[in-house]
This record gives C-alpha cells, sequence and structure tokens, in this order.
C-alpha cells in the first residue's frame, strides 16, 4: 500500500528557514476516497518538516528539506512545491527518493528548484511524500 503526506505551510518572503508542523491546516490523514474505493493514507512523518532555501542572485535556487522520519520515509518519494502569496505554483523539485542510512536520526534531503523564482515571490511550500 503507498502512503501518501502532503503539509501545506507559510515560508517567509525572504526564503529563510520555515518549519511545517503537520496539522498546520491539514489534520493528519487517517483515511480519504481514492478512485473507486476507499483507502488508508497513513503519513510517514507525524511531526512535520524544517524547509530552508538557498538562494543565488536573489533567486531560490534549492530547498532543503529536514525532519524526514527516519526509517518512516526512507525509500520514499520526495516532491516540493513553492507557491506564491495567492497559493499558485512557481516552482518544484521532485520527485527524489529519500535514501535509507542505517541509523534512526531525522534524514534531509536538498533537492534543486526548477525554474529559480525571485525570493520575494516565494510565500510557501507544499511537501509530499509518496511510498514508501
Amino acid at each position: 500500500m503507498r502512503r501518501l503526506l502532503v503539509l501545506t505551510a507559510t515560508a517567509t518572503a525572504a526564503g529563510v528557514a520555515a518549519y511545517a508542523a503537520a496539522g498546520a491546516g491539514l489534520s493528519p490523514f487517517t483515511s480519504a476516497s481514492v478512485s473507486a474505493g476507499n483507502v488508508a493514507l497513513l503519513p510517514c512523518d507525524s511531526d512535520g518538516f524544517s524547509v530552508t532555501y538557498t538562494t543565488s542572485g536573489g533567486n531560490v535556487t534549492s530547498a532543503t528539506v529536514g525532519g524526514i522520519s527516519d526509517p518512516g520515509c526512507e525509500g520514499g518519494a520526495l516532491m516540493v512545491t513553492l507557491t506564491d502569496a495567492g497559493g499558485a505554483a512557481i516552482a518544484g523539485a521532485g520527485p527524489q527518493t529519500i535514501p535509507a542510512d542505517g541509523d534512526t536520526s531525522p534524514n534531509t534531503v536538498a533537492l534543486a528548484l526548477s525554474p529559480t523564482p525571485a525570493a520575494e515571490l516565494v510565500a510557501g511550500f507544499r511537501i509530499v511524500v509518496t511510498g514508501p
């Protein structure tokens, strides 16, 4: 069975550190309607992620997602979408596999963004982990 985790949070316009909590606007998933039937969707990470940005020339070039549950999310596919103040997608990255590393410390994954939006346009982000 595939697991799905979607988090939404507001990031600062300057693109500095922002934190997503599982309860930030979304209740933890316990079930959802999928296709023609129902299936339980269990999050691989119950306490959310941290997101930091790298900028170059005033543009956000990468997003680093931290606090990824280990081993809960290892092997899952991580995707990040940056949004503007209206919630529209302005950049994205992934899917990128969350690597297994043999310990139980939270993982961190850096993703290169495309396109690279001006930092002042970034107002939020969405994170999706599918699998493992």
